[in-house]
């Protein structure tokens, strides 16, 4: 089975209609057949957040009705929650603490935290330093995006 933990813009991209990314979200999604996605409280609680604020450029509602969605999609695909946590103070699991900056903290955590669990982190950043995370480079799932029109 194919297990993927998404990160919160690629969440947002599968819930959010009006996301730049939507298409293409759903489409990797589609090709990844037989997936078992897996949900973090990390991710939950940032599409959440995200998602509710009316500055996000397609507000999805309060964030009990985010949260609704949320669990709603989890419910229709059977989404598993992570059984392992980790630590990046812990050397197994980061390394090359020398590659963590302040704003890969929640990238390196979401990597990390995808290969103690067995599954891949689905993201459109390419620029996640893999080499930081052990079998990090193995458990990246970048989702390909078309460039903008005339590009």
């Amino acid at each position: 089975m194919n297990r993927i933990l998404f990160d919160v813009n690629a969440l947002l991209a599968l819930l959010d209609p009006m996301h730049v990314h939507h298409d293409a979200a759903h489409q990797w999604y589609a090709g990844q057949s037989p997936l078992q996605m897996l949900l973090c409280s990390h991710v939950e609680n940032g599409v959440i957040r995200v998602a509710s604020q009316p500055k996000y450029p397609n507000c999805l509602g309060t964030s009990a009705r985010v949260r609704q969605a949320l669990g709603n999609l989890s419910l229709q695909v059977n989404a598993e929650g992570c059984k392992t946590e980790i630590s990046l103070l812990d050397d197994r699991v980061l390394p090359r603490p020398d590659l963590l900056t302040p704003s890969r903290v929640t990238d390196l955590y979401l990597l990390g935290l995808a290969v103690a669990n067995g599954a891949r982190l689905a993201t459109f950043d390419q620029r996640i330093p893999v080499d930081a995370v052990t079998e990090g480079a193995d458990a990246l799932a970048i989702i390909p995006v078309s460039p903008p029109a005339g590009h």
